[in-house]
């Protein structure tokens, strides 16, 4: 209700629960229970109003594991968990705008404070369509620094569709013309040095002709993909089987022979205009991928398929099957509806957050901390933690958002579990840090050791030996270390302040301010060097 009274939606008096057919095996119960919560909402993007057509609430579906042959493995423990549904109108026009509209979605959702924070959480649908093609999901796109290059691929994808369609029509391909004729074509392989096409066991090796297709296969459809591919990505997608041999590619890196190419186009009746695929596996297996194969051509004669595709990390994209009609919810009736409370809407209204693109302004100017630093913060989810530290504790704004922001990545990095800290744990680091406790060296070290033990801060602090130093004990040190260096100091000046900063980091890290550290060091070997 909250994401769609912000983007200005008509949040509806009754909730009705909808049924969506999956029978993927994702969720077991055979549909996906899904709430409308608001519709037609705008949300501004560079001075352009983007529409939000609806916003919902659904059950999250399993998560795929693996396959191994026919089987695939789903863990239920994502099963159920609501997940928010925000669906815009077909009007953005650019990638660039692409981009800028999904960053402010995931804006808003972070300001909410409500929602998972990390990959996978986020998960962007893009559908993309050009003049003469249709509409293309694509799926799973989990970084924005995605989205450019995938709806750029996919218009060069449709683009080379339409120019596929335009050439079989310029080249008089009928759809009578590409039959079903599947045939056995195993003895031209009998005494194969192909080790690919070797036969094993029960598998055959079957092949179909494909009527004036000539070169077809060959065209690059997306960067680095042929048509030929993309026809293989909806075999396997289908059936499992890893890959289909056609015409158009290179036969001699498959190890078929001359005589065995002209042997096969005989066989399947191949004339100078026409392709062929062949595929070798179990004949109910290859039967079903040769016909996957003429049906992807008879698509051809049309264009573009309306598909949902998988997207990948190369900018391309898979197919991963057809595209469901629009038509797909009906009534659960095993639930009635839920009349939505008015006060309940006005109290939600009385409650939204600011605006996270005026918040980010109000960062910048507030706090003096970068636009990336507050852009980070608001995507993070860490921003009202970060006025809390800053207000309550009085630390530099630039140095709590750099632990935030980079410090707690870098030890994520490192395998360290920093979900596991509380945001009370990471004030209280904030506290010690700010009444001189620790030093800002020892906020990483510390972190990790909350992550690792479920401990205080204190008990913490005793396990990794960091105490706090007063200046009087630093100065003491650094004398005594600068006078065992005399003679390099004299030889070398201020440039011997970096291995020595290096010999009293080394016994101070962690239990005073770097910044201290490197005032005094200074000031007494300028005093040795000026003696």
């Amino acid at each position: 209700m909250e994401l769609a009274l912000l983007v200005k939606a008509k949040v509806v008096d009754e909730l009705h629960v909808c049924r969506k057919n999956y029978l993927d095996g994702s969720v077991p119960c055979g549909f996906q229970r899904t709430l409308i919560i608001g519709l037609n909402g705008s949300i501004p993007v560079n001075g352009k109003e983007i529409p939000i057509e609806t916003i919902c609430i659904e059950e999250d579906a399993a998560r795929k594991v693996r396959e191994e042959e026919n089987t695939v493995y789903y863990r239920l423990d994502r099963l159920g968990i609501p997940l928010v549904e925000i669906v815009t109108a077909p009007s953005i026009e650019t990638p660039e705008e692409l981009v800028e509209t999904a960053f402010r979605i995931g804006l808003l959702l972070r300001s909410t404070g409500k929602v998972k924070r990390g990959i996978g959480t986020i998960r962007q649908d893009i559908n993309v369509s050009v003049k003469g093609g249709a509409r293309v999901e694509i799926k799973g796109v989990q970084k924005l620094e995605w989205l450019p290059k995938l709806a750029k691929n996919e218009v060069i994808r449709q683009l080379s569709l339409i120019r596929i369609r335009d050439e079989l029509v310029r080249r008089g391909v009928r759809e009578e013309e590409l039959k079903i004729d599947i045939r056995d074509v195993t003895e031209v392989f009998r005494n194969t040095r192909s080790r690919i096409l070797k036969q094993r066991g029960d598998e055959r090796i079957l092949g179909v002709r494909l009527s004036k297709f000539s070169g077809i296969l060959g065209v690059e459809v997306q960067p680095g993909k042929r048509f030929g591919k993309e026809i293989a990505e909806k075999v396997r997608a289908i059936t499992g089987l890893e890959g289909i041999i056609h015409s158009d590619e290179n036969l001699e890196e498959y190890g078929i022979s001359d005589e065995e190419r002209s042997e096969l186009r005989r066989a399947l009746g191949v004339g100078d205009k026409d392709a062929f695929v062949i595929v070798k596996a179990l004949r109910n297996v290859g039967e079903k991928a040769l016909k996957i194969v003429v049906e992807r051509a008879h698509q051809a004669l049309i264009g573009v398929p309306n598909e949902t595709r998988r997207a990948l990390e190369n900018g391309n994209s898979e197919f991963l099957r057809e595209l469901h009609g629009g038509a797909r919810l009906y009534p659960d009736t095993d639930t009635p509806p839920i009349r939505l409370d008015l006060e309940l809407k006005e109290k939600v209204a009385s409650q939204l957050p600011e605006y996270p693109w005026n918040l980010k302004n109000k960062l910048v100017e507030k706090y003096g901390i970068n636009e990336e630093f507050a852009k980070e913060l608001i995507l993070e989810g860490k921003v009202f933690l970060f006025k809390e530290v800053v207000d309550e504790c009085n630390v530099d704004p630039v140095l709590v958002a750099s632990i935030l922001l980079q410090t707690l990545k870098a030890l994520e990095r490192e395998g360290v579990k920093v979900e596991e800290v509380s945001e009370e744990e990471l004030k209280e680091v904030f506290r010690h840090l700010s009444e001189g406790k620790i030093a800002k060296e020892a906020v990483g070290p510390l972190i990790a050791k909350l992550a690792e033990k479920h401990v205080g801060v204190e008990e913490a602090l005793r396990e990794l030996g960091i105490s706090p130093l007063s200046e009087r004990e630093l100065e003491e040190l650094i004398i005594k270390i600068v006078s065992e260096n005399v003679a390099l100091i004299r030889e070398r000046g201020d440039r011997a302040f970096s291995p020595l900063m290096g010999v009293v980091m080394k016994q101070v890290r962690g239990k005073i301010d770097g910044g201290k550290v490197a005032k005094i060091l200074k000031d007494k070997i300028k005093e040795v060097a000026g003696g």
